[in-house]
């Protein structure tokens, strides 16, 4: 299905440029297990306006579910200024960012 731009929320597939000098205001980002199969040692790194941040999934007693949120920013209301957003690694599911 590839990323989804144009959509609120935003859907990322895969890492890249999300957005570059262009501001936007931000009331969630939610890493989502799309498929049921987000397991340790899966990893997200986003780089915000600058400022790099890493999340993994930890060891846990059962799996976490098809659809299930593995990792959440937010909410802000209102909406976090943000600049520049950019996914530098995501081994699996899918990065929702909902617009203001």
């Amino acid at each position: 299905m590839g990323n989804q731009l144009t959509s609120n929320p935003l859907r990322m597939e895969a890492a890249g440029d999300v957005w570059i000098n262009t501001n936007k205001r931000v009331r969630l980002i939610q890493w989502v297990d799309d498929n049921g199969d987000l397991t340790h040692p899966s990893v997200l790194t986003i780089v915000i306006n600058g400022v790099s941040l890493t999340t993994s999934i930890q060891p846990l007693a059962a799996e976490l579910a098809f659809g299930a949120v593995a990792w959440e920013m937010g909410p802000f209301n209102p909406g976090v200024s943000i600049s520049n957003f950019v996914i530098s690694a995501m081994d699996q599911g899918h990065l929702h960012i909902w617009l203001q």
